[in-house]
């Protein structure tokens, strides 16, 4: 007998103790990537026990309540639900278990929105991000985002400015948050072939530029790197010359432009741990620009050795 299910999204086990900790069965959500859960097999079938349980309880409260006045005459004035959490709540925990393992079990878990809900959503809203201007922006961008809430609150997106080969690139992104990389990869792999837009998993890498943030002025040149390799990941020490490594704003340019060099996957999924450094002479520093290499270079020996 099962005992936990995987999330149809994020693929992470949900157990009986996630599903009792859910407000109601039928407002679930999956406790690691948050995204909103819909059962279809067996929710009739424990709509119907819940409708015969509910006066069940009333019963068994009210029961209570007549045997414990009795000796206690007091507890004729406590309200029934205080009865019955005092002394029914284990008989309601088994009921709750009890449900979770019909679904678990019999019942057929999805996402409460499917990829196919949002693309059908964007097919027919295409024509208005096809054609992106100063004036459509504002109604536009809240409107995609209130669909990608549906699928995952962490997702975001973004558009290409310009056309490529006459298409829109449609980026879909979790911003770096892991546990909504399995959304992204789903989403983008349900994408329609559209004739206007090219729709691509996470921020890819591309040629850095310069950046301002407040005060904070940093270019690509002046960021450098050590590294070390731990457990399969890259843990890295940048190094930034003429710049505050105090700085909110500062780190903020830095973390941009390593995600604009690095691509936004590579970063979140072969990058460990990283330390941000004032510049250093006298010790050997690679230039930022020989990162996404090295990256690579790892990545392929890897593959050589499965």
């Amino acid at each position: 007998m099962k005992t936990s299910v995987p999330c149809p999204q994020c693929e992470v086990p949900i157990t009986l103790d996630d599903f009792e900790a859910f407000s109601t069965p039928f407002t679930m959500k999956c406790p690691h990537c948050r995204v909103k859960l819909k059962e279809t097999r067996v929710t009739p079938f424990l709509l119907l026990i819940c409708a015969l349980m509910i006066p069940l309880f009333i019963y068994l409260s009210e029961l209570v309540q007549s045997l414990l006045s009795g000796f206690i005459p007091v507890v004729e004035k406590i309200p029934l639900i205080i009865i019955f959490f005092c002394v029914l709540y284990p008989v309601f925990a088994l009921y709750e278990r009890f449900n979770g393992l019909v679904m678990f079990n019999k019942g057929n878990l999805h996402l409460k929105h499917s990829y196919n809900e949002f693309w059908k959503w964007f097919f027919e809203h295409s024509d208005e991000y096809y054609h992106l201007n100063e004036e459509n922006l504002e109604a536009a961008f809240p409107a995609i985002e209130k669909q990608l809430l549906k699928i995952n609150p962490a997702l975001t997106f973004e558009f290409s400015v310009d056309l490529i080969d006459g298409k829109r690139e449609f980026i879909i992104s979790a911003d770096g948050n892991l546990d909504a990389f399995p959304a992204v990869e789903k989403l983008a792999m349900a994408a329609p072939v559209m004739e206007n837009f090219k729709v691509i998993a996470f921020r890819q890498r591309e040629e850095a530029s310069d950046i301002q943030i407040g005060d904070v002025y940093l270019k690509p040149e002046n960021m450098f790197f050590t590294y070390t390799r731990l457990d399969g990941l890259l843990d890295l020490d940048i190094y930034l010359k003429d710049s505050a490594t105090n700085d909110d704003d500062c780190l903020t340019a830095a973390f941009i432009l390593l995600d604009a060099i690095v691509g936004e996957y590579d970063l979140a999924v072969k990058v460990g741990d990283i330390e941000f450094r004032p510049y250093e002479e006298g010790i050997f520093l690679q230039p930022i620009s020989k990162l996404p290499g090295l990256i690579d270079q790892i990545s392929s020996e890897k593959r050589s050795l499965v």
